[in-house]
């Protein structure tokens, strides 16, 4: 070891003496070390031996055993330090090991330490009268007389070891008596040591708790189901001790289920406050957990708007949890407030039975301390909206009311042919087909396809054009559209009959498109010109013939209601 402090050197006239020095230094040193030791080890076993049994019978909480722990190792430290380490550490100077030898032998009387001091004066570098006033010869002769007696004195003598021989004795008992502590203890030693070592081992019994339930929060007014499986020896009951806030204990006896004998549980009914418990089973028992009843969160005040889909063009509108009529497709956002602060909340939107839960949204809080979020409205399913908010602790909220949601179907379009008005027509291979129709849709017409077929038969394929409506999507559509036959490929030929309908398209990509196809289809049959002049004459005579009808209904009514009449005149 290094020596911490510089020692007074002997003259180099005197290496006898020094090595009887060093010899006495170094044995108090060493005595020293191992007393400290001893000590040190002798604490170690006294905390040991109070701990392990304490932790078997009490079940030592943590801090209790680290606290037991830091009281131990830290006597024993101090013990080592103070009367070993240090002293190794700070090895004494030739004086003072000089004087212990002239204590311990007095056959020196006074000759070591006066041989000590001298001899180191002669190393001084001084001027010849300095000198002058010690005698070299004086001190030559007093350490040759010194080394003498020297050669046979018990130097050993100079260091006292009852103290350690004492604590040695006292290590070794302590030590036998461990060895039989732990003998005793058997298979539960090992785990206790480990416990006592502060590693999370549980207390060695005859019947281990493997689990149990512990520490819980819960909502007031909830039932609470306390559980623990054991292994080894299993008890045939245990019990459930609880100590509620009001100081109040209570026992209950803890059983197995029939189906699992190693689980054992008990159901408190309806808790109301706040309570500790622990479980007993067999020979061991659990930590005492806390159990803490909270007030369930609730809403305080909710806000709904209904975002339209895009396609719709109106803005977001304000809607009443009683009216909650929504366009397919639209969002709902809602703007909520908590009775307590929340971790998490989540609207659920449910089908008819309120359990059902179609789709999940979580929402995001403010800096207000508003939970905002949406949720799109399918075209189905849907038939309610509720929430699930869930406090810090994970309290969760329940049987929230369900505001119920009437989803309405985004109509399809209508459309109708309003010329011609026949739904047969004669045409020419050159004429004109004048095509007025008119389509409504709630939201607006987005597109109108002109479909047809020469000598359509069911099933066959059909051509198809595509109305141009300048860009425009109106609610109501009126148009009229000039169809040129002569432009068609391939041109129909005479005696051949086109058969054509019209379908109309809503602006809806969210849930649609809305399609409507006319069921009914117009013709138009290809003729010759005389036979088209032919059917022109023949609508002109029905054309006057109606127009005559016309007149003599009017003159029939006339002679049925007889002269015209005027107002009576006045009395004077």
């Amino acid at each position: 070891m290094p020596e911490i402090f510089a020692e007074p050197r002997l003259s180099k006239a005197a290496p006898a003496l020094a090595a009887h020095l060093d010899r006495v230094r170094r044995r108090q040193c060493g005595v020293a070390l191992r007393t400290g030791i001893a000590m040190a080890l002798t604490a170690l076993l006294t905390w040991l031996a109070i701990e392990m049994p304490l932790d078997w019978l009490l079940a030592l909480p943590f801090a209790a055993r680290a606290a037991l722990l830091l009281g131990g190792v830290g006597v024993a430290t101090a013990l080592a330090w103070r009367f070993g380490i240090r002293h190794w550490l700070h090895r004494p100077d030739d004086d003072r090991v000089a004087l212990a030898i002239e204590r311990a032998l007095p056959q020196f009387r006074s000759r070591f330490i006066a041989s000590v001091q001298l001899s180191r004066g002669q190393n001084a570098e001084a001027p010849d009268d300095a000198r002058d006033s010690v005698s070299r010869s004086l001190v030559n002769a007093l350490i040759e007389e010194t080394a003498e007696i020297a050669a046979d004195a018990p130097f050993d003598d100079a260091v006292k070891t009852d103290t350690l021989r004492r604590w040695a004795r006292i290590a070794a008992a302590g030590t036998l008596l461990a060895g039989a502590l732990w003998f005793t203890g058997g298979r539960a030693s090992w785990p206790l040591f480990r416990r006592a070592l502060l590693m999370n081992v549980p207390v060695p019994r005859k019947t281990m708790i493997v689990a149990f339930t512990g520490a819980r929060v819960i909502a007031i007014g909830d039932d609470l189901r306390i559980e623990a499986t054991v292994a080894g020896v299993v008890p045939k009951s245990g019990k459930l001790i609880v100590e509620p806030a009001n100081g109040r204990r209570q026992e209950f006896s803890f059983d197995p289920t029939p189906a699992e004998p190693v689980r054992f549980s008990r159901t408190l009914q309806s808790v109301q406050e706040n309570f500790r418990y622990r479980i007993e089973l067999g020979d061991n028992r659990t930590d005492t957990a806390t159990v803490r009843a909270r007030q369930r969160p609730a809403i305080s005040a909710i806000a709904y708007d209904q975002q339209w889909p895009a396609y719709t063009k109106l803005p977001p509108m304000r809607r009443q949890q009683g009216n909650l009529k929504l366009l397919a497709g639209s969002k709902l956002v809602a703007r909520l407030t908590a009775t307590a602060p929340l971790r998490s909340a989540t609207m659920r939107l449910t089908g008819a039975e309120p359990t059902t839960v179609i789709r999940s949204t979580p929402l995001v809080a403010n800096e207000a301390g508003e939970w905002i979020g949406s949720a799109e409205i399918p075209a189905k399913d849907v038939a309610g909206v509720t929430f699930l908010l869930t406090d810090p602790e994970g309290v969760e909220s329940r049987a929230m009311a369900v505001h119920r949601i009437e989803i309405v179907p985004d109509t399809a379009p209508t459309i109708r042919i309003l010329l011609p008005a026949r739904r047969e027509e004669l045409l020419t291979r050159n004429a004109t087909l004048l095509l007025g129709f008119e389509a409504k849709d709630d939201f607006g017409v987005a597109r109108v396809l002109l479909h047809y077929a020469v000598n359509w038969t069911e099933g066959a394929p059909h051509n198809t054009l595509e109305l141009d409506l300048g860009g425009e999507q109106p609610k109501v559509l009126a148009r009229r559209f000039e169809w040129k036959i002569a432009r068609l490929t391939p041109a129909p030929a005479e005696n051949d009959t086109m058969d054509f309908w019209l379908e109309a398209r809503d602006a809806n990509d969210v849930t649609g498109p809305g399609i409507v196809i006319m069921p009914e289809h117009w013709q138009a049959r290809i003729v010759t010109d005389e036979e088209k002049r032919a059917d022109l004459a023949n609508r002109l005579n029905d054309t006057l013939q109606s127009l005559d009808a016309v007149r003599q209904s009017q003159q029939d009514l006339a002679t049925r209601l007889g002269d015209l009449i005027r107002e009576k005149p006045a009395a004077p």
